[in-house]
């Protein structure tokens, strides 16, 4: 009877045993993969906001050197650029970040408007205001990126990745839009 017992439980707490482990690993494969996607969006925001970034930090060298695009051709280019920021900007909400109406996203659609109308109209354009003011964003964007990994890469909750950089909208005033 003792036996018939034994053998009863192991045959129904082995499998309950394994099930549970087997669940387990799957849930820390899921979390890990959810990691990674994570981590793949915030990277992404990154890179495409950075070259976007690099290309009209480029062209505003060319111009002030006397180089200055054609208007289609930046405007091609440009696109390009800004519609893989966008996405990757709207793509960061699956890591829990609302960008593609930030700040940051609007300081960039600005930069990329003031250098268009500079190209436009070279003679005018204040090409080393603008030349500063687009290299004054490299560094708060990799803040807010790193911001962004920690989070993510530790499992964390979404805070806001801009406060405290100067894309953080509650240090400037919403009357631009």
């Amino acid at each position: 009877m003792t036996a018939a017992l034994i053998a009863a439980l192991a045959a129904t707490l082995g499998p309950l045993a394994l099930q549970r482990r087997k669940e387990r690993a799957d849930s820390r494969q899921r979390l890990e993969d959810t990691t990674a996607r994570r981590i793949d969006a915030v990277n992404d925001v990154g890179v495409s906001c950075r070259t976007w970034l690099t290309y009209l930090v480029r062209v505003l060298d060319d111009a002030q050197a006397g180089r200055a695009p054609m208007i289609t051709d930046f405007d091609d280019k440009s696109e390009i650029l800004r519609s893989a920021a966008e996405t990757a900007l709207a793509q960061a909400a699956h890591a829990g970040y609302e960008l593609f109406d930030s700040e940051l996203a609007y300081a960039l659609r600005s930069l990329e408007s003031a250098v268009r109308k500079a190209v436009l109209n070279p003679a005018d354009a204040p090409w080393l205001q603008l030349r500063d003011q687009a290299n004054s964003y490299y560094a708060p964007r990799a803040v807010v990126r790193m911001h962004m990994l920690r989070e993510v890469s530790g499992l964390q909750a979404p805070t806001d990745p801009l406060a405290g950089t100067v894309f953080d909208a509650r240090r400037l005033p919403r009357n631009r839009r």
